[in-house]
């Protein structure tokens, strides 16, 4: 027998799993006002999200590469 969690699953990759986690933290520190960790989830969060571009854009320029071919 399955369990309910099993069809559940999240499929992320790492860099989609950092920017959720900078994301989280970020709202974490603004809602309780730590200075700190809002400046270290700031930075990350704007590292993540660079990365995120930048693999996106990649992957799709080499997606529409292939397809045109």
């Amino acid at each position: 027998m399955s369990l309910p969690a099993d069809s559940f699953r999240i499929n992320l990759n790492q860099n989609l799993w950092g920017l959720a986690i900078a994301l989280t933290s970020l709202g974490f520190a603004e809602h309780y006002k730590l200075v700190m960790l809002d400046n270290i989830s700031t930075a990350l969060a704007c590292v993540m999200g660079l990365s995120v571009t930048v693999t996106t854009v990649a992957y799709t320029w080499k997606y529409c590469r292939k397809k045109w071919e």
